[in-house]
């Protein structure tokens, strides 16, 4: 079969537009970086100290496939609660069912839903919760925004993504194992040092706070 010589010029065009995300993707792996690092998390926030947990160092590479990432478990009195900070070009590993890897087998939980948190319409915080007690909140933050339904953002992503190299992913996850009943998750230390971490993430914590 021939292919008229009129419709040369157009199938070049359709083939140039199909190799660029191609040469970006495949051949190049272009990435964006933002110069941010989960390293700006200070140790202590809200005058919770913390220790890291005994995750392996291979851990963040296994399920995100992140080489920024940390875990530590904050401690006032007797509040205790455990923020996972992890970033990710693979976007998927980062907002399909993260607690799967972060907070397998120490917590179940049977019911999701997205709130915002006080005083941030602009934060959707995805909360995980259970009938007994224990709570995990999570945020995911994209490009200097928060993500509330990432199979949509994906979606509006999808065109951008094409041809324009990746963009690192980021999940604030804090669990709360013994977080008591009967009050707002968004109310609970988890939900405030989770707003912390961010402030110290974005450069927008003060010295008041």
């Amino acid at each position: 079969m021939m292919l008229s010589s009129r419709y040369a010029s157009a199938v070049c065009v359709v083939l140039v537009l199909a190799l660029v995300p191609t040469i970006i993707h495949s051949y190049v792996g272009m990435r964006v970086t933002d110069g941010r690092d989960t390293a700006s998390i200070p140790s202590t926030l809200l005058s919770y100290t913390s220790a890291p947990t005994k995750r392996p160092v291979v851990w963040g590479e296994d399920h995100f496939d992140s080489h920024d990432w940390f875990e530590r478990q904050y401690v006032l009195g007797s509040d205790t609660v455990v923020l996972t900070v992890v970033r990710s070009y693979d976007l998927k590993a980062l907002y399909h069912h993260p607690e799967l890897a972060v907070a397998y087998h120490q917590a179940k939980y049977d019911h999701s839903a997205i709130d915002a948190m006080p005083g941030r319409p602009d934060m959707p915080v995805h909360v995980l919760t259970n009938p007994q007690q224990g709570v995990s909140l999570y945020l995911l933050h994209y490009d200097g925004r928060f993500i509330a339904d990432p199979i949509a953002f994906q979606i509006r992503a999808a065109g951008e993504l094409l041809f324009s190299g990746r963009k690192p992913m980021t999940l604030f996850y804090a669990r709360d194992d013994a977080a008591p009943g009967g009050v707002a998750p968004t109310q609970l230390p988890a939900a405030r040092l989770l707003l912390e971490a961010v402030a110290h993430f974005t450069g927008s914590a003060s010295s008041e706070r």
